[in-house]
């Protein structure tokens, strides 16, 4: 009778660890089925203008975050199911089987091919794990009002500190050990920037609607005919009128014929030329990884004041009031039996 306390308790942090390792693991598999990647986020940069200069133009606006943003959306609802195994770290203590959290999180591996990303994030998480425990104990301490709802969002917030800084080394070495990160970003940004020139060529092409051919021509057909008073003052009102319909009929028929490939070049080669040589670009280059890996960070820590720290504290709250409720229940049942005796 004597270990019968001890028992429940190994059984209670037993299932504690299964139950945090179930949110960690379904975390990231939420994050696979996303497909984020650091490509597609690179990718996501890079076509960043075009996206929101000529997706409007097709797509209302909502249309345009939905397809730009969905797959953001589901890897936060990933990274809000770490903080909730977090949150649960902070308020259930798990014990010495702590320790073995790094079992659930590398078995995930398996999804992301062990990448250099995924490594740095199993590190930051692991520790984010272990760190969020005595955190939430001393905040358990020292908090007196909103107490239950600080507990998990004060200590998850600041664990997440932790984690996002492994995510950020992790994305800049991944990004400076390969290229091919840096190439697709040079690549998408001049396939971009063509395809704004070329919606912009074309709005000078009368096939559309667009009334500024129209008032090209006429502007062109104004300046020639000036021109041609200037020259020939002599001729009647009826010759300038017959020039001035001979000039706007070959003007139309020219422009009515037009397409980009008539300029005599292509654009996307053109234009990823002129970045390829442009010294803002290279030094942009040379500034991508840090580039990229900052803003991965500031992202982050945004939706973790935005969403990631409230959602903790909502958990922690949940978690501390169903705990609460359970011990006056056993209290209350004490007193009965106490008071029948």
């Amino acid at each position: 009778m004597a270990n019968k306390p001890e028992i429940t308790k190994e059984f209670s942090e037993l299932l504690n660890f299964l139950f945090v390792s179930i949110l960690f693991f379904g975390g990231f598999c939420v994050l696979y089925l996303s497909k984020v990647t650091l490509n597609s986020l690179t990718i996501l940069q890079a076509k960043f203008l075009e996206i929101f200069a000529l997706g409007v133009l097709e797509n209302s606006i909502f249309e345009v975050i939905m397809n730009t943003f969905s797959g953001i959306f589901i890897a936060l609802l990933g990274f809000t199911t770490f903080c909730l195994g977090l949150s649960f770290l902070a308020v259930k203590k798990p014990g010495k089987m702590k320790y073995f959290l790094v079992a659930p999180i590398l078995c995930s591996g398996i999804l992301f091919n062990f990448s250099t990303m995924f490594l740095f994030l199993t590190m930051g998480l692991f520790l984010a794990s272990l760190y969020v425990i005595p955190l939430g104990e001393t905040y358990q301490q020292e908090l007196k009002k909103w107490k239950k709802f600080r507990i998990g969002s004060n200590a998850v917030s600041h664990a997440l500190l932790v984690m996002f800084i492994f995510i950020f080394i992790g994305s800049l070495v991944s990004f400076y050990t390969n290229d091919s990160y840096s190439q697709n970003y040079l690549e998408t940004t001049a396939e971009s920037l063509s395809n704004i020139v070329g919606v912009e060529i074309s709005n000078f092409a009368p096939g559309g609607d667009s009334k500024l051919s129209e008032e090209l021509i006429n502007k062109t057909v104004e300046d020639q005919m000036q021109k041609i008073r200037d020259e020939y003052p002599d001729l009647t009102e009826e010759q300038y009128s017959q020039i001035e319909i001979k000039l706007k009929e070959d003007l139309i028929e020219k422009a009515n014929s037009f397409e980009t490939s008539d300029l005599g070049f292509n654009i996307t080669e053109t234009v990823s030329n002129e970045i390829e040589n442009s010294p803002l670009i290279k030094s942009l280059l040379i500034w991508f990884p840090i580039m990229m890996s900052i803003t991965i960070w500031v992202s982050l820590e945004f939706f973790k004041n935005l969403l990631f720290a409230p959602v903790a504290g909502i958990f922690s709250y949940i978690l501390l009031s169903i705990s609460e409720a359970k011990s006056d229940k056993k209290n209350e049942i004490k007193t009965l039996k106490k008071l029948s005796q």
